[in-house]
């Protein structure tokens, strides 16, 4: 049976590195879900500002962007945990079930390398930032602290991606990773 669209999946039961990456996400989410809420405050005192008192936060845009891009890193790692990335799954609808677990494997194992190629080079892009001493244009911040910012998170969709893989590859019976009942969705 297929789960209705937009309703996310329930998140496997989590053992041992599982939970602990599991716990991670959660964490990482949580971070980018409140740097989100600072940023539109931020944003929201800097379009009153201007529009009442002809005085905006100075930089709000620049500090939008560095935000935005750190925030939006950190839902990665819990999108990736659960599985909820966008997927065509056209072709293989209509596979056999063993078929269709190798396939979502070889994705996920396909992004954990991605994303740990991505976290090298963004790491490398940051040294070189920093030592270039890039700042933005008006408040002088460190462009490389932003890219430092999405580090962490990039990390753990690559170790996410990983760990799901190599279960998916690992699990002979789709029934033996069944939902986990402890874990309640708020």
């Amino acid at each position: 049976m297929q789960e209705p669209m937009g309703l996310p999946a329930d998140p496997p039961a989590a053992r041992g590195v599982e939970r602990l990456l599991l716990t991670g996400a959660k964490g990482c989410a949580l971070v980018g879900g409140g740097l989100f809420i600072g940023l539109i405050a931020m944003s929201l005192v800097s379009i009153i500002g201007r529009k009442l008192a002809n005085a905006p936060i100075t930089g709000d845009v620049e500090l939008m962007q560095v935000g935005t891009a750190v925030a939006a890193a950190a839902f990665l790692p819990l999108c990736t945990t659960l599985g909820e990335h966008l997927r065509v799954d056209f072709f293989t609808e209509f596979a056999p079930a063993p078929v269709r677990r190798f396939l979502d494997a070889a994705s996920d194992l396909l992004l954990g390398l991605v994303a740990l190629l991505l976290t090298w080079r963004a790491g490398l892009q940051t040294l070189d930032i920093r030592e270039a001493a890039e700042v933005t244009p008006l408040l002088g911040i460190p462009i490389w602290l932003a890219m430092a910012g999405m580090l962490p998170s990039l990390a753990l969709v690559a170790l996410c991606a990983l760990a799901r893989g190599w279960r998916d590859l690992a699990v002979r019976d789709r029934a033996v990773v069944s939902p986990c009942a402890t874990e309640a969705r708020s």
